[in-house]
């Protein structure tokens, strides 16, 4: 992985159920760009909300002008099973940089 030398920044897209919360969204995406950081393929996942999987096969993905690395959750909840998806971009130049207007 690239070794960068100051602020690292981009967005990430959350498909989600609506029935989670404000918090546990927070958390799921929080996963997903803690993995992104750290280059994790799987992590195991667990709160009040929700427990399960987030996972990446390290794929681009492209939504409107923006392009990322996808990552997907299983999740198990007192709803039943359920998914969730992320696009992480960085618009930090270097690996993982997307394109941007801004």
């Amino acid at each position: 992985m690239m070794e960068h030398q100051g602020i690292r920044w981009g967005y990430v897209f959350l498909r989600a159920p609506n029935f989670l919360s404000g918090e546990d969204r927070d958390s799921l995406m929080t996963t997903a760009v803690e993995m992104y950081l750290a280059g994790e393929p799987e992590r195991d996942i667990q709160t009040e909300g929700y427990e399960g999987r987030v996972y990446t096969e390290r794929r681009f993905v492209m939504l409107g002008e923006f392009g990322g690395q996808r990552f997907d959750a299983e999740l198990e909840t007192a709803h039943g099973r359920d998914t969730a998806t992320f696009l992480v971009n960085e618009q930090t130049r270097g690996i993982g940089g997307g394109f941007s207007r801004n």
